[in-house]
């Protein structure tokens, strides 16, 4: 039989493990302002920081004003540090990090690194303070619940992540470290359909925004006059784009209805709208922004739970959590 002191070095040993276990959630409040989400942390270094919430952006990055404030590095491995992005201005690519260890009050969020650019022009288009962004990185370290309304963002231990108590679709998609693709279906007013890989991004304020070999099958010119149609702007400049009615969109051989209503419609990329792909970057980063995306404008309607051990989200009625 264990002597008592044994019984309290037994128990002294499981204690932190079953408290770790019991750690409350992280409960973050988000700004969502024009289709985007913005968080308020904390830098050691940088002090307070606006940040997007970008599942777009695989990786978290920094405005190159505000991390000039503290120490950053040029990095002289080009390929592992460049990305892409709508306009048809040339794609980011400083090859530059900053070291960052983002906190909410004395909660420890994300500690690595992050990439710098200029992001000053993008953040004139969009009329509203932003630093940089909290990229998909940042996501995978978290079993992450993305409510639109109301506006929050609760971080459990990914270890312990499961599905939400209400009613919800699991959605298993094509995970990886670049982020996250949701095979989906769409019917066009003109009756034609058609299958895409979208990649899930709150950062963008679209519906649905298609590439363009998308045209042709949506009623569409190839290449219509420049005076007509819409025009966009992204992290690399603007670019013009034209809207069609959506009849009807599924996620996941139709595992997931989203209903469009009559009056949704969606964009889809003239030429050019998205900057040049660069050798470099692997052919994951070709393959992310293959088909196009589906952004807040579609998302807002959905709550969406995030489990990186697992490799799926979880999706439910919004507020019924």
């Amino acid at each position: 039989m264990p002597s008592a002191r044994n019984l309290i070095l037994l128990l002294a040993l499981l204690l932190p493990a079953s408290l770790s276990a019991q750690q409350p959630p992280i409960v973050l409040p988000l700004d969502y302002s024009g289709h985007h989400l913005y968080l308020t942390v904390t830098d050691d270094h940088l002090g307070p920081l606006t940040l997007m919430l970008d599942t777009g952006f695989a990786r978290t990055s920094l405005a190159a004003s505000v991390a000039s404030k503290g120490e950053v590095h040029t990095s002289f491995w080009r390929r592992s540090i460049s990305w892409n992005g709508f306009g048809t201005g040339p794609s980011k690519h400083r090859y530059q990090t900053a070291d960052v260890s983002l906190r909410s009050g004395q909660t420890s969020l994300f500690t690595g690194s992050a990439l710098v650019a200029d992001f000053d022009d993008f953040a004139k288009e969009l009329g509203h303070p932003v630093d940089g962004f909290l990229g998909w990185d940042f996501l995978q370290k978290w079993c992450a619940t993305l409510d639109y309304a109301p506006a929050r963002l609760t971080l459990r231990d990914p270890a312990h992540c499961s599905p939400p108590s209400a009613p919800y679709a699991t959605l298993n998609g094509q995970w990886s470290t670049q982020g996250f693709l949701l095979p989906s279906q769409l019917t066009f007013a003109n009756g034609h359909s058609a299958t895409a890989l979208l990649h899930f991004d709150t950062g963008s304020d679209a519906t649905l925004f298609l590439n363009t070999p998308f045209r042709a099958i949506a009623g569409l010119e190839p290449s219509p006059a420049a005076a007509t149609g819409s025009r966009g702007w992204g992290v690399n400049g603007h670019y013009s784009s034209d809207t069609v009615p959506l009849a009807q969109f599924t996620l996941e051989e139709g595992h997931l209805h989203l209903d469009t209503g009559k009056n949704t419609t969606i964009a889809i990329a003239r030429p050019g709208a998205f900057s040049t792909i660069h050798w470099w970057e692997g052919p994951s980063a070709v393959r992310i922004n293959h088909d196009g995306i589906i952004g807040s404008a579609l998302l807002e309607r959905l709550s969406w739970t995030f489990d990186p051990a697992a490799k799926r989200v979880y999706a439910s009625l919004a507020g019924a959590n």
